[in-house]
This record gives C-alpha cells, structure tokens and sequence, in this order.
C-alpha cells in the first residue's frame, strides 16, 4: 500500500553529523551534563541542544526544539528525559530515548536567561537559575509546572543549582551577590546564606552521597559543607590550588574527590580528605595561560573527565599519566565558507571568528584539526577557495582581516600570506599561489610573487571563481557576470576588455558563483532567492532558470563531479539539490540547519555535505538522485 503524500518520507538522509562546540562567555560557567550511564554528554549551542558520545565524539545528535538560543541541559536521573533553557527563561521537557524526542512539557519559567538546570533523584523536581525581573530562581513538577517552592535570598543573577540526590531533599544555589544559599525541600524553602567566598560564586555541586556539597568562586577558593545542614566543614586549599578563578566543579562516583576548572588554565583533581592536589592538567600547551585556553566547565562520568576551553574544546583528562589524552576540536562560532578537496578527500571550513579547521573525509572520527601558524587569522574568513596545485598549497583563503593566507594540510604557509589594499569578499586561485580577490574597493591580482596590483579595468567585484582547469574567471558586479579566458602558465588574464561570456539576467546582487568541472556551464546565485545557470560557450546565454526553490539569499553554488548536479545553501537554513537535465526536479533539505546554511558540497555521488551558521556541519545520503 502506497504512503499517503501528507507522510510520505524524505527523499533525503542525515547519515553524519559533527556538531558545534559549545558557546562560550569569558567569566561565566559552561555547564556539562553527563546521562546516568555515563555514555553520552549534553551541551548547548545556539538554539541546538548537541547530545554527544563520550567514548566516540563523532558520534553526535541534537534537539532544535527551542526558538531562541539555549543555555543549558540536563538527564533527568532516570535517563528518560532531558530538560533544557533558553534565553528567554523557557525550560522543555523532552524524551531522550527516542529518536524523535517527543516533547513532555514546556514552561516560562523565568522572565530571563537560564543557568542552570537540577533535576532531583525522584526525577519528578526540578529547579532553574539564572536571571529574571522579579526572581533568580523558581521549582517546579516536571511534568505540571506547579510550583514546588520558593527559591528566594538572592540579590543578582544565580549561576548554579545543586539538589542533594538522597531525602531528605536540600538544594543549593550560588551567585553574582557572592553567596551560596541553601534550602531545604520539599516544598524548599530559604534556610540561610553563606557569604565565605569574596567574588562571584560560579558554581556548586553536592557529591553523589550527598553528605557534602562544594562550591568554587572567581576568588580561587573552594568550600566544603554539610550536605544536610549546611554548615561549613572547611576550605579546600592548598600551596599548589588555583591561580585563577574557579569556573566548574565535578565529583568523582565514591564521593572522595573532585575536579574544578579554573582560568589559570589548570584543572586540578582534590582529594577531599586530605585538601590535597592529586593531579595538575595544564590545558595551556605554551605554558602563557592565553585567554582561549581558560577552563570554564567540566564533567567526571565513569572514568571520563572532560574540562571545556573558553574557545569551546574539550579535553579528555586522563588521570593516570596527569595528560590530555584527547582534544576535540571544532567550530563554536558561525561556518562562513567550506572547500571540499576530492583529491586529498579533506574538507576544509571557517568560521566568523577567524579559525580555520581541517577534516578528514577519510577518517571522520579524527574530528577536525586546527589550521596554525606563526600568525593567523584575526577576523571573519570571508572565503576559501581550493588551490587547484597541492604542492604549493591545499587551500587559499581572505578574511575581514584583510589578509589572504595560503593553507597546507593544517597549517599556515606563512610566506604566502599577503596584505590586501581593502577588505575582501572573495577568491579565486588561477595558477596558485597567483589569485584574484574581489574587495570592497575592486579587483586585485595577487602575483606569484606576493605582489599586489589593482585591477584598473575591474573596478567593482563582489564574487569570483575559477575554473576547474583554471582556464577561465569569473567576475561578478552588482547583477552581471563576466568570464574571462586566463593564461594557464601565469594565472593571469590577459584581455579584459574581452569577456568571453557576459551573464546578465540577475534580478539582485550576485551572491554565489561556481563553474561546472568541464567549465561549459557557470552557476549564478543572487541575493533574491535564485539560481541561473549559463552557458558559457554560447558566450553566456541561460542555459536554465528553474533552480528557483530557495526563498533567500543563495549563499554557495558547488557541483557534482559528474556535471549534471549542483547543491546550494541559504540563508533560508535549506539545503537543495538540483538536475541539470531535469531541471524542475530537486531535492530540498529544509531546515537542514537551524540557522542559515551557509556552504555545501558533494562528497560522493549521492552524499552532500553542509554547514551552516549554526556552527554543525552535516552529511546527506541523497536516496534517489532528482
């Protein structure tokens, strides 16, 4: 029997996905939650909540279920749900063991952004932190909403929440007015405020057994107390304790230790007993303690321990040897550009703040390896384009930093890093290291040499691509195209005033431009939705305009290696695939990421990959070819 057409199942398959690093903030805490089994972690970023292997971080899902950004994530005990916040105070309840995360419950539960989430060990409690007009906290039945008492005594924003997991019921919170407050429950009421720390109090936790609770402030002190009580045991220092700040606290299962995050870049392992330090992991490799390398959050799952970066990675601490044994690296700010090298099968990707990642399509489980050099890029990477010369370089780039930089394997050549006159919008690499570079003032012509020299006859360029074969450029202006032959050797174009294709039919600014492999046809995206494809030895006549199915600005065109198929993004956060001989029917990904889709390419055949501003980069099985 046929399925219905109001059901009938996409044409299309998620089969990867590597997901954002988290969003992080200088001076306030990551939270990390980790399932009651201790296989897979929550974190957030953007309006995506990512859902991660421990063992095996590649493999990853997400929620989208939250229309503005969230902020934090936790299991429940039972590990049937999850509840996550937002910005905008809203908590969602939704079911963690299916696929399709069926939602339980949704509440306004503050009138500002959330920091935090604890669920109790009935699983039937939870209690929010973080700002609001009237309150900092609320508690309330996970599944009615109704409220289960008064989380009250604070005077500024709340950053944490910590339920004792065995009865009777306490809870803790801590906050930017320097306290740590306790309360008893259920319902919980305020029973007193604790003032030991002198600054910003970041986080505190109860261990597992729930005879104690620790908390860990911007002063660099750490506090034990009662757990039913409240009472202040001791403080937990030592000669070798933080330098820093102290952003996150995790227990280990027996209740005898805990790690804290600190911003001297150091995670250390406490022993509780004794208020000694066990180990030291330096997560800083230089040894300067850098802002990026500032540790602000953590989680201890098993024999897992994971410490986050301020720049969003994580570090996988391994207690025996006192070393990192794992960095996952990604992006944590918006994918810009994508450039996907069949030859090598390396994908690489930027972002808006600058980073440059490498991928293997190979070995997707290697996850992404930093781009570096002796300098790098300070700004958004505007644009990547692949080198058509691997000898001399993989990928050439420009950013807002108005430089261009050259890319071999993962790092920075940086002999072919060059600065240009205005800031750049594109790149094209005719006989690399040779480019033309679009800039907000016009073309120029970087020579082999480094030189740069305006384009006189091209005074205005928004978009440019080469050829496969690096035989032909294109130059785009406002609404026209304009392909130019280049000589081969040089990289350099000899008569402007003689396009050999001049592409005219745009109804808005062209956005997009890419070349079929044989260089017979040129995609033109444009800012008002569509897509033409040209001719280019008919010396640019349209060659199709059905490709009219996105309802934003385009935002990359690539091809298919075989010539008949392109896929392009937008801002329209949908991925399409589209025929050349059959150029009605398309496949549309809609929704493909949660914010604009940014780049995509075919990796095989059938299988595109995407990325977008949501900062995740994903893998499409195509099941039937349009």
């Amino acid at each position: 029997m046929p399925i219905p057409a109001a059901v009938a199942q996409p044409n299309y398959e998620r089969i990867a996905l590597w997901p954002a690093l988290p969003v992080t903030t200088r001076g306030q805490p990551l939270q990390l939650s980790a399932s009651p089994k201790g296989d897979t972690f929550l974190y957030t970023n953007g309006r995506s909540v990512v859902i991660r292997d421990l063992a095996k971080p590649e493999i990853a899902s997400e929620y989208t279920g939250h229309s503005v950004p969230t902020t934090v994530a936790r299991y429940s005990p039972s590990g049937y749900y999850i509840a996550s916040a937002d910005e905008r105070g809203n908590v969602r309840i939704w079911d963690s063991t299916q696929p399709e995360q069926i939602l339980k419950s949704d509440f306004p539960v503050l009138s500002g952004r959330i920091n935090d989430l604890a669920w109790d060990s009935d699983s039937k409690r939870i209690i929010a932190v973080g700002d609001g007009r009237d309150k900092f906290g609320h508690a309330f039945l996970f599944d009615t909403g109704s409220s289960v008492g008064e989380i009250i005594g604070h005077s500024k924003v709340a950053n944490a929440v910590s339920i004792r997991p065995n009865r009777p019921f306490r809870a803790v919170t801590c906050s930017d007015d320097m306290t740590v407050n306790f309360y008893h429950g259920t319902p919980y009421k305020f029973t007193h405020s604790i003032s030991d720390h002198s600054r910003f109090v970041s986080t505190v936790r109860y261990a597992p057994s729930g005879a104690y609770f620790a908390s860990g402030a911007l002063d660099g002190k750490i506090f034990l107390y009662d757990g039913a009580t409240g009472t202040k045991v001791k403080e937990i220092t030592a000669e070798n304790a933080h330098a820093g700040g102290i952003f996150a606290l995790a227990w280990s299962a027996d209740s005898r230790q805990f790690i804290t995050s600190s911003a001297d870049a150091t995670v250390k392992l406490w022993d509780v007993e004794t208020s000694q330090v066990v180990t030291t992991w330096n997560i800083d490799p230089a040894g300067g303690a850098p802002i990026e390398h500032q540790q602000v959050g953590n989680l201890w799952a098993g024999s897992w321990l994971v410490s986050a970066s301020l720049n969003g990675q994580f570090n996988y601490l391994d207690q025996a040897s006192g070393t990192v044994s794992r960095i996952v690296h990604g992006h944590s700010k918006n994918i810009t550009t994508m450039a996907y090298d069949a030859t090598s099968r390396n994908l690489y990707t930027a972002s808006y703040d600058g980073n440059v990642r490498k991928w293997s399509e190979e070995d997707w489980s290697t996850g992404a390896v930093p781009v570096a050099g002796a300098s790098e890029h300070t700004n958004q990477v505007s644009q990547l384009a692949l080198s058509g010369d691997r000898e001399v370089a993989d990928v050439f780039t420009v950013s807002m930093d108005d430089t261009s930089r050259a890319v071999a394997g993962a790092t920075f050549v940086d002999s072919a890093t060059v600065k240009l006159p205005a800031q750049p919008t594109s790149v094209a690499v005719t006989a690399a290291p040779t480019r033309y570079v679009a800039t907000v003032d016009g073309l120029v012509l970087v020579g082999a040499d480094g030189t740069v020299a305006p384009i006189a006859e091209v005074p205005e360029a928004s978009v440019v691509a080469a050829s496969f074969d690096r035989s032909l450029l294109a130059v785009a202006a406002d609404k026209t195209v304009r392909v130019y032959n280049v000589d081969t050797a040089s990289g350099v174009v000899a008569a402007w005033d003689s396009p050999v294709a001049t592409c005219e039919n745009a109804r808005a600014a062209v956005t997009a431009l890419a070349f079929s492999p044989d260089a017979s046809l040129l995609a033109v995206g444009d800012a008002g939705s569509k897509i033409h494809v040209y001719d280019v030895a008919a010396g640019g006549a349209v060659k199709l305009h059905q490709w009219v199915f996105h309802t934003a600005r385009v935002t990359s065109v690539s091809w298919a290696a075989d010539g008949l198929h392109a896929v392009s993004t937008s801002l329209d956060t949908s991925v399409i695939v589209w025929s050349v001989e059959r150029p009605m029917k398309h496949v549309i990904i809609r929704n493909a990421h949660t914010e604009a889709a940014t780049a995509a390419a075919f990796v095989d055949a059938d299988v595109v990959v995407s990325a977008g501003n949501d900062s995740a980069i994903k893998h499409w099985k195509i099941k039937t070819m349009p």
